[in-house]
């Protein structure tokens, strides 16, 4: 008999990710530079390396370094690249000697410095020390005793790198098309028009520039959260098959076949625990972890440390260009060429092919994505950001600059930016679709000002559908027990369902002392996920015994093996794990045999 049993005496415990190592890359780092102090020494060097592009990687990063840590490189630069370290610390005299070494541990690990002299204190240490020196994370040791003494020096590959940037005249590393030029190639369509149409045959402007980005990216984000919007178009089939190979999406756990009852019927993809935490993140963290996935998935594929760089310093080499402007892409290699195309699903350039020529426009989510400048208002998301941000950028690309030039401009808190914007929002009279201001209620009631499906999707993926209210700018929803099952079902986790509260509740709750969320509604969402944990499933096997002496027996075998589930004396019945139900059967056997035998004599 096979019987699932409750384990009453289960204790809570919280969910168990066993997420990967690139998994774990992806989630912890949110821009490039700190994606780059996770790689080998080797990786960075060969960045470097690259003979046309090395120069503004270095140059790249130069600009993000602390200021310290800046000033040391520039120094070292004009110095022949190296200079003991205690007149370098001189240099510094104002500052403490912690700083300096923050500073030069920021060096150490973005490849600018070769590995820092150590000072030895016993043969014990020198033994390790010399041993860690010849490690490839050499980048990441603490600097704890540098020797006074010893000598600090750029890299070969940076100092060389960081030589030519200083005297490169080239502001772009790409030749940029002059208007002539592309009034030009557009003559040249016109007499000979192209027969394959798989690109646009036209320059974009501006504003078709912006568009093009914005219904890229809010096709993938609507089609994350199973938006029915017609206005939005499912994303290209391989951004889907993007979305479920990295585990944004997954297919529907309930779905059971068509209505024809075919099994080769493929089950629809919905929105998984990481797609969810992934929508919760700002705009730029969104879009750099999605080019980091794209390249961990396409270079598990390929040689991983070739594609790698070919994607990275592509990207830096995008900060560099202005939005707007048309590059050719025959100044692309061959890897380049194939990484431009996969960009340009995803928004980050515009590729056309125009007069016999492919070109590509970077969009200003790409050029703004290394620097992590890229305001949210950039792209017309479920985020906002402060009007300032806005005029900064849209001041920063009239004029043709690139974001690498407008990395000093500063930008107020998110909180801040978010509460004043969502307050302008309102007040206006025709509310746009870039903002959510959520008011939920004791009652379980949700209040969600917003007009746009997304937030009206993502909503119902922890709601109650069928309270779904609206009016011309609010949307009713209510928080029920089994909507919030629902969600735990897909993977969400209760914690990611009150970030997502707290982080778009509503301005006016963020003036006083009240919380964001009512404190019954936060500890009943928590009560609820707690039930998964709260009772623990195990499949046994009943056994039925024929008096004491043989309950006694089996209970003692089945104890010492490490089988017993649960048993009741009165009822001479033990419930066995179902693993050694064979086992113990088999044992009975032979004990009602042998006690037979013995009876017989």
């Amino acid at each position: 008999m096979r019987v699932t049993a409750h384990n009453p005496t289960a204790s809570i415990s919280s969910s168990r990710h066993h997420d990967d190592d690139d998994d774990d890359v992806s989630t912890t780092t949110t821009d490039l530079f700190s994606y780059l102090e996770t790689l080998p020494r080797s990786s960075l060097l060969a960045l470097y390396e690259d003979p046309s592009r090395g120069q503004y990687a270095a140059k790249t990063i130069l600009q993000r370094l602390p200021e310290l840590a800046r000033q040391f490189t520039i120094r070292l630069s004009v110095c022949g690249g190296s200079f003991p370290y205690d007149r370098c610390a001189a240099w510094s005299a104002s500052r403490t000697k912690r700083d300096v070494k923050a500073a030069l541990q920021r060096m150490q690990a973005l490849g600018v410095l070769d590995p820092i002299p150590l000072l030895l204190k016993s043969s014990k240490d020198d033994s390790d020390l010399n041993m860690n020196k010849q490690e490839e994370t050499t980048h990441r040791l603490k600097l704890e005793h540098i020797d006074p003494n010893g000598i600090l020096s750029l890299s070969p590959q940076f100092y060389k790198a960081i030589q030519i940037s200083l005297t490169w005249l080239s502001p772009s590393p790409y030749p940029e098309l002059s208007n002539e030029e592309l009034v030009h190639f557009e003559q040249m369509e016109r007499q000979n028009p192209s027969e394959k149409k798989k690109y646009p045959n036209q320059v974009p402007t501006f504003i078709e520039l912006e568009t093009f980005t914005q219904k890229r990216w809010d096709s993938v984000l609507h089609y994350l959260v199973g938006t029915d919007d017609p206005d939005y178009e499912d994303p290209p089939d391989a951004i889907q098959n993007f979305l479920e190979e990295t585990g944004l999406m997954q297919q529907d756990p309930e779905y059971r076949g068509g209505s024809s009852g075919g099994d080769n019927q493929k089950a629809p993809l919905i929105i998984s625990s990481k797609g969810y935490e992934f929508m919760l993140q700002e705009v730029h963290v969104q879009v750099w972890q999605f080019i980091l996935r794209y390249i961990q998935k396409l270079g598990a594929q390929v040689n991983m440390e070739s594609f790698r760089r070919e994607a990275l310093l592509f990207l830096i080499c995008l900060s560099y260009c202005k939005v707007g402007k048309g590059y050719p892409a025959g100044a692309l290699s061959k890897d380049t060429k194939k990484i431009m195309k996969d960009f340009s699903l995803f928004g980050l350039v515009y590729v056309c092919r125009i007069g016999g020529a492919t070109l590509f426009f970077p969009t200003r989510v790409a050029v703004n994505l290394v620097v992590g400048g890229l305001t949210d208002d950039g792209l017309v998301t479920t985020s906002t950001t402060t009007r300032s941000s806005t005029a900064a950028s849209t001041a920063m690309t009239a004029g043709g600059g690139s974001a690498s030039e407008s990395t000093s401009i500063a930008a107020l808190s998110s909180s801040a930016a978010s509460t004043r914007v969502l307050e302008n929002a309102l007040e206006d009279p025709i509310p746009s679709k870039n903002h959510i201001a959520i008011i939920v209620q004791t009652n379980f009631q949700v209040c969600a000002y917003t007009t746009s499906s997304l937030h009206v999707s993502m909503l119902g993926l922890f709601c109650d559908v069928t309270s779904f209210r609206r009016l011309p700018n609010v949307i009713f929803y209510r928080i029920t027990r089994d909507s919030i099952k629902s969600a735990f079902k897909l993977g969400i986790e209760a914690r990611q369902i009150l970030r997502f509260l707290k982080m778009h509740a509503h301005p006016r709750l963020r003036t006083g002392d009240q919380s964001l969320i009512p404190g019954n509604v936060e500890d009943q969402i928590i009560l609820w996920h707690r039930e998964l944990t709260r009772v623990r499933m195990q499949e046994v096997y009943s056994l039925q015994c024929k008096d004491e002496q043989e309950y006694e027996a089996v209970k003692q075998f089945v104890q010492d093996h490490d089988a017993f589930g649960w048993g009741s004396e009165m009822k001479l019945r033990i419930l066995v794990k179902y693993d050694h139900a064979e086992q113990t059967v088999a044992f009975v056997r032979r004990w009602r045999t042998k006690l037979f035998k013995k009876r017989a004599m």
